[in-house]
């Protein structure tokens, strides 16, 4: 009997051991079903995300708190519920904005006898007592935005290896880095960065190249530097320190290169004509804008001034200081898209009956009103007045008055209306050799009267509002208004001439003259030699789209008037693979011609300068080059569609929402 216990003692605690193994490894595979399954919905957050930002903010991030997006401190967020679970997903605004979702599905029934202890290890938070809840959070960074990010973007090689290359930066939309908004080395910055999509190793030759910017590469990749090589920040290149400065090169480089489609097929065949230039006397005047006039007038002086405004200016502005306020009114905000709060505790006081009358409204008399003479008439019901009784002797100062005369004067004695109560008694005094008239009455000191006050409930709308505070330029230029006198300069014959309109050839060479806002689509090929070149005038602005295979300006290049290279925008159909421009000088343009192998070549010994901007497949410098990169084109340039760079899995405490309105706001919470 002995034995037969013992061997059912073991065999019990051999089946207890065994059944709890199986409920333990059964609760771990519904936790891990569980926590697997968060991740579609974290997905479809992230792709929300990704598409709300494609479709409204390519441009101007003021969208990003539409279409159901709310504002919460700095970010945009969205909230959607599935089922039971759901997620909330946010978008924090920056030049590469971070997406960050978190995501919730019921735990299990199993998971209600676990400790808090373990949800805190598996990152599981406990709603007690009903529902608990498993969270899941990823943190996206994107790549894409603005496609002149950088002074120089490459897909593959870059060889810097000319003559004194160098690249900074500047910003036309900034008095304090640029001057008329043209590029002035005195106002410089080093926002110069060079970048490389590729990962290949030793494909970013920089030669020795002083580069006031950061570098990049793609994964894996590298930056080769010569001996004379300078990288990093005004004081590091300024001090001639050789070598990349610490943190000024990564290897992250992830641009999308989306190719790119002409606006238009079909257009004006480009004709010739002459060019008249003159020259005008003006009588001006001063005109003080916050917009800077394109061209720049002369004697143009920009300022900056401080401008606080309850709408978000869109990213064409410098620095953005945000403050959160709580507005309390008895008007409801009809222009606000945020969370709005209502109360009817706040109550209204007034003399006047309210028209239309609200209900209830309560009367009270509890308010007594002081006032001084004169009195209304009719004077209030339940007027009580503190009165003084006054005499006064006639002065001899009045016209026609005698003290013998038995007749008072009949202009003096009566005080003004309001200003006494009952009769005005006038007498005369005889006291032998001392007489006069005297009138007395009872003067008005002042005067007191109930007042009904109507008390009535109101709406009261209480709300956070956002201010914007931020630098704005304000702009005093002469602008003319009267023409005085006008001579003629000269004139010049070229082989086209563009005015407002979109434009179609096939080979484009020769001289041509941008007069007005133009397109221009060249189907075949670049050939410009010579005496040739493209001149923008001060009010022209030309979008040439390239589909041919080969592009060859030289000759006199591109003399951009407006010195603003917003105002040249050069951009490569994918069947547009060789691109060459020759130095005249200085080039004010921006490129985008991601499959064209960019050739820069320099004219001998003279510096050239290009202000601007490039993204292609490679670029070779062949000569004295300096790079201005104009950081205005990441914020008024052409876009690109937003993609994601990384991903990365964070605690749900760590994410911004989470550090900025706090957890409880998160999730569901008790169900």
């Amino acid at each position: 009997m002995v034995l037969s216990l013992l061997i059912a003692g073991v065999i019990g605690f051999t089946l207890a051991s065994y059944l709890s193994l199986v409920s333990a490894q059964n609760r771990s595979v519904f936790r891990s079903q569980t926590w697997n399954a968060t991740m579609p919905l974290i997905e479809a957050g992230i792709e929300e995300a990704l598409a709300h930002l494609n479709e409204n903010c390519m441009s101007n991030y003021a969208n990003l708190y539409t279409q159901g997006w709310q504002q919460e401190g700095s970010l945009a967020v969205r909230r959607r519920t599935m089922g039971d679970g759901g997620y909330v997903v946010s978008i924090r605004p920056a030049a590469q904005p971070i997406i960050e979702c978190t995501a919730w599905l019921p735990a299990p029934v199993a998971f209600a006898s676990v400790s808090p202890t373990m949800f805190a290890q598996t990152g599981t938070q406990p709603y007690y007592p009903k529902k608990n809840y498993i969270y899941r959070s990823v943190r996206v960074a994107t790549g894409g935005g603005a496609i002149f990010a950088k002074a120089m973007i490459a897909k593959g090689a870059i060889d810097m290896n000319g003559n004194n290359v160098s690249s900074d930066s500047f910003d036309s939309a900034d008095s304090n880095y640029s001057t008329n908004g043209r590029y002035d080395p005195a106002k410089r910055k080093d926002g110069g960065d060079v970048a490389t999509n590729s990962g290949q190793r030793d494909i970013f030759n920089a030669g020795n190249a002083n580069i006031r910017g950061r570098v990049a590469s793609g994964p894996g990749g590298n930056v080769v530097t010569g001996p004379n090589s300078s990288i990093g920040s005004m004081g590091w290149v300024n001090s001639g320190t050789p070598g990349i400065e610490p943190g000024y090169f990564t290897d992250d480089m992830n641009m999308s290169f989306p190719d790119v489609t002409p606006p238009f097929t079909s257009g004006i065949s480009p004709r010739s004509g002459i060019v008249t230039n003159y020259a005008y006397t003006y009588s001006t005047t001063i005109v003080s804008t916050a917009t800077l006039p394109i061209p720049v007038p002369p004697g143009t002086v920009t300022n900056f001034s401080t401008i606080t405004s309850s709408k978000h200016p869109g990213w064409g502005v410098g620095s953005i200081t945000t403050n959160v306020s709580v507005i309390t009114t008895t008007n409801y905000p009809d222009d606000f898209e945020g969370r709005v709060l209502t109360n009817i505790a706040y109550m209204y006081f007034t003399n006047t009956y309210p028209s239309p009358a609200p209900s209830p409204i309560v009367y009270t008399n509890s308010v007594t009103v002081t006032n001084y003479p004169p009195v209304p008439s009719p004077a209030p019901i339940g007027t009580v007045y503190v009165l003084s009784f006054t005499t006064s002797a006639c002065p001899s100062s009045v016209s026609g008055y005698n003290k013998s005369n038995a007749n008072p004067p009949p202009d003096w004695g009566v005080p003004a209306p309001g200003t006494y109560l009952g009769p005005v008694t006038k007498a005369f005094y005889n006291g032998g050799s001392e007489k006069y008239w005297y009138v007395t009455y009872s003067n008005i000191v002042y005067y007191y009267y109930p007042v009904t006050r109507y008390a009535f409930a109101v709406m009261a709308y209480t709300y956070t509002a956002t201010t914007y505070t931020y630098s704005g330029p304000a702009i005093s230029y002469d602008v003319p208004t009267v023409v005085t006198n006008v001579s003629v300069v000269g004139s010049t014959s070229y082989n086209y001439v563009l005015d407002d309109g979109d434009y179609v050839i096939g080979s484009l060479s020769g001289t041509v003259y941008v007069r007005g806002k133009a397109r221009l689509l060249v189907t075949d090929s670049i050939n410009i030699t010579g005496q040739g070149g493209i001149t923008i005038g001060p009010n022209g602005s030309l979008e040439l789209y390239m589909a041919g295979t080969s592009a060859k300006i030289a000759g006199k290049g591109v003399v951009n008037q407006t010195g603003n290279a917003s105002r040249f925008l050069y951009y490569g159909l994918p069947t547009h693979t060789d691109l060459s421009i020759s130095g005249n000088g200085e080039f004010a343009g921006a490129i985008y011609a991601p499959n064209a192998a960019f050739t820069l070549n320099g004219g001998g010994s003279n510096t050239e300068d290009f202000i601007g901007a490039s993204v292609t497949a490679s670029v070779r410098m062949n000569g004295h080059f300096n790079f201005h990169y104009d950081e205005n084109l990441s914020r008024i340039g052409p876009r690109s569609r937003y993609l994601v760079t990384s991903w990365n899995e964070v605690a749900p405490t760590e994410t911004a929402l989470v550090r900025s309105v706090g957890l409880d706001n998160l999730g569901p919470g008790i169900q």
